[in-house]
């Protein structure tokens, strides 16, 4: 789990798989940016979620098109 204030590694030479934590543009507010884990890959998008039951996931928004995905965090 990421913790608030601490600082993480985050690269785009890496290419996030399924329960790598991965840093995203929303998909429908491309100006925002999240971190979430990956549940799973589709050739649709990433299947993103949240760790805490009220945070906000691909359920709420849907899947994260490839294109949006910036990169994979290393915790």
């Amino acid at each position: 789990m990421l913790v608030p204030g601490r600082r993480y590694l985050a690269s785009g030479l890496f290419v996030p798989r399924t329960s790598d934590w991965a840093v995203f543009r929303h998909p429908h507010e491309p100006g925002t940016i999240y971190i979430k884990r990956v549940r799973e890959i589709l050739d649709t998008g990433y299947i993103m979620e949240g760790t805490v039951s009220w945070a906000s996931s691909s359920d709420d928004f849907g899947p994260v098109p490839k294109q949006y995905i910036i990169g994979k965090v290393f915790v």
